[in-house]
């Protein structure tokens, strides 16, 4: 019967020190990642949708929409601002 050959402790350590580049590795990838999501602003996904293009077109219209009816003349008026808005906007 042979007996199992250890390793040399030369060969533990590089083996160890593998070991923990990948775990380090591992944790920075994330870490990244997590830091990543909390930079997503803001979180909840109405408001995103409400502070995106879509969303803030859509609140622009209804507000100019409600403003219309109690006040006509304001209609012209927020027509224009939104024509600036429009062309101001990337």
């Amino acid at each position: 019967m042979s007996l199992p050959v250890e390793p040399s402790l030369s060969a533990r350590r590089c083996l160890l020190q593998q070991q923990l580049r990948i775990q380090r590795q591992q944790i920075i990838e994330q870490l990244c990642e997590s830091a990543a999501a909390e930079q997503q602003f803001p979180r909840s996904a109405t408001m995103r949708f409400l502070s995106g293009r879509t969303g803030l077109k859509l609140l622009t219209e209804l507000a100019v929409r409600q403003l219309s009816v109690r006040y006509p003349g304001l209609l012209v008026n927020a027509f224009t601002l939104l024509r600036l808005f429009k062309n101001k906007t990337p």
